[in-house]
């Protein structure tokens, strides 16, 4: 029996069980199967974009208390969620799927919410491009990564009434952080380091915001069109582009396009351009804020008055989705992606005409959202190819760094969150394990390398594009977001840290398995604190085992003969017939390949 099916139903009560089938394409025909129930069922769909609603009976089976039903999908991208109902001589509860809560901008454990089931419908000819699929992302902070102009280092700029902090490089962030301390680091910085990224074994490095703006973060822009001068300038830029290009390196901004600067040009809250919506309401860009009460009370996000929100006015979606604006413009500039902060806080419909723009301008670009939490419904086609999958993070971090989650736990996650992906884009989701608004994993993991480096292999070989936040390949900490972001410490560097992860990185880009590989749970075993998986790809499987405890521990695997190769740790396998047997330590893992 499917190991995934057995840790599904051990984490559920007993009674009536459902498996919802995995995301599908537009129109599809599905069956619905439900098991051990005495009752005949009956199921109430309904279309969550349209809010149509239908249902039908379960037909009862050759097996006793199986029911099935099949049904047909909607022709357009949507989410169609369902419950059961019971023919039952007394009244009984709808059956709805059981979930573990997984959290938001912090992990959740042991908690378990009902909700009903739900089958993502999606257009399969918009799926993520070829390019995206398995690549590993690098993301950088860019006043934190390397310094290669000190001549912009100290660029006088206000922080909301705060004067700038100019810190030396590799002192520790200021704390509480006011966004006001600035430590140099540049678009030339990174052009210098781009043969390290490059070396490193990455594709795409994603930027933070590199728009000016007051605060060292960025997200807080005084004009979309021009780079902050702190970081350089457009021809800067421009190289940063040839030169990336050049390595096969692509490039992916930060688009925040919900929020920006009190001391924009669109605000300009100081009336230091002229004409921005504080200053008169005969402002051309009045209507693009929410004003309660001019010019004092209005709409900042999450409260914040420095940074306000505005609205979704034709003008707005103009500035930033028309054919001139500032999507198409960077993207003409020759960017291959766009990362979209806070895209919850935008709506749906914005989106959908952000990525038609994306879609009319560079065709196959990258375009991933920010959301904390569930994001199927940006995965069907019509808005984004990925989300930030801090569900994988949160997963990754409690299995093997927090030992918070169970193999079984853990495998269903995971089981949970592939069901929940189109199929086509699963390989190209942005798998973190931190990030610049988390803490750090090495932090996390309470300065264990070891479970450091067992997360890396969890990541690099768990279907996705595997984003490593800069530094942390030489051993970076922080205890929250703002800590985390430290200085790139290229004067001392680990070494031994970051030979572990190109070797882990390279090795894995000379396996197509583990970068477009189908992938089966083979073992899961709570007693070891053991899970193993297969990644299969033409033919070629990659066998990828982890202990996640203090004691060694025994796995076997059918593999169906040969010889074969740890190749993470380069020792040899026991194989006898088809059986491998392998030893693996505390706090480590194993990639097997055939010799």
């Amino acid at each position: 029996m499917n190991p995934s099916y057995q840790a599904a139903r051990k984490l559920r009560p007993e009674g009536a069980f459902h498996l919802p089938p995995t995301a599908q394409p537009l129109g599809a025909s599905v069956d619905l199967i439900l098991e051990d129930s005495e009752y005949q069922p009956e199921v109430y769909l309904t279309d969550t974009r349209r809010e149509l609603s239908w249902h039908l009976l379960l037909d009862a089976t050759e097996t006793p208390g199986t029911w099935r039903a099949q049904i047909k999908l909607p022709s357009e991208p949507t989410i169609v969620t369902y419950m059961f109902q019971f023919h039952a001589p007394e009244p009984t509860p709808p059956l709805l799927e059981i979930r573990q809560i997984e959290g938001r901008n912090t992990a959740i454990y042991g908690e378990w919410t009902q909700l009903p089931f739900k089958i993502a419908v999606y257009d399969p000819l918009a799926m993520p491009a070829d390019w995206t699929q398995g690549m590993v992302i690098y993301q950088i902070f860019p006043d934190r990564f390397a310094n290669g102009d000190p001549s912009t280092d100290h660029l006088m700029k206000g922080v909301y009434g705060h004067e700038p902090h100019f810190h030396q490089w590799g002192d520790r962030p200021e704390h509480p952080p006011l966004g006001r301390d600035f430590y140099g680091g540049d678009l030339r910085g990174v052009i210098q380091k781009l043969d390290y990224i490059a070396e490193l074994g990455i594709d795409t490095i994603y930027f933070t915001p590199i728009f000016d703006a007051p605060t060292n973060h960025r997200y807080d822009a005084i004009d979309y069109f021009k780079i902050d001068p702190m970081l350089g300038t457009l021809d800067d830029f421009r190289e940063l582009l040839s030169e990336a290009h050049g390595r096969d390196l692509k490039i992916v901004l930060d688009a925040v396009f919900n929020h920006c600067s009190s001391d924009s040009l669109y605000f300009d809250i100081t009336d230091k351009f002229g004409g921005g919506a504080y200053a008169s309401k005969q402002s051309p860009y009045y209507r693009w804020f929410d004003f309660e009460e001019h010019p004092t009370k209005y709409r900042g996000w999450i409260g914040l008055g420095f940074m306000p929100e505005f609205v979704e006015c034709p003008e707005v979606e103009e500035f930033f989705c028309g054919k001139d604006g500032v999507t198409a413009y960077w993207l003409r500039e020759g960017i291959d992606g766009w990362r979209c902060d806070v895209a919850f806080d935008n709506s749906d419909e914005f989106w959908r005409r952000f990525r038609k723009r994306v879609e009319q301008t560079r065709p196959g670009a990258y375009t991933v959202s920010e959301l904390w939490l569930d994001s199927t419904h940006y995965l069907l086609g019509d808005t984004f190819n990925a989300t930030m999958n801090y569900r994988f993070t949160w997963a990754a971090r409690g299995f093997l760094a927090e030992d918070m989650l169970t193999p079984s736990e853990v495998d269903d996650r995971l089981a949970v969150l592939r069901r929940d992906t189109p199929p086509p884009a699963l390989k190209a989701q942005m798998n973190q394990v931190d990030s610049h608004d988390s803490n750090r994993i090495l932090t996390v993991a309470g300065g264990d390398v070891r479970r450091v480096k067992q997360v890396l292999a969890f990541q690099l070989s768990y279907p996705g594009a595997p984003m490593i936040y800069y530094g942390g390949e030489t051993g970076l900490e922080g205890d929250y977001a703002e800590d985390g972001r430290r200085c790139m410490p290229w004067d001392n560097l680990n070494h031994e840290l970051i030979g572990d992860f190109k070797h882990a990185i390279h090795t894995r880009r000379d396996l197509a398995p583990l970068r477009y590989g189908d992938f089966e749970a083979l073992v899961i075993d709570d007693a070891q604190r053991v899970y193993a998986f297969a990644r299969t790809y033409q033919g070629e499987t990659v066998y990828c085992a982890f202990n996640a405890s203090d004691a060694a521990a025994t796995v076997a695997l059918t593999v169906g003969g040969g010889a074969w190769t740890d190749v993470l740790n380069g020792t040899p396998a026991t194989v006898s017939g088809d059986q491998l047997t392998a030893q693996i330590a505390p706090r480590s893992c194993a990639w097997f390949v055939k010799a």
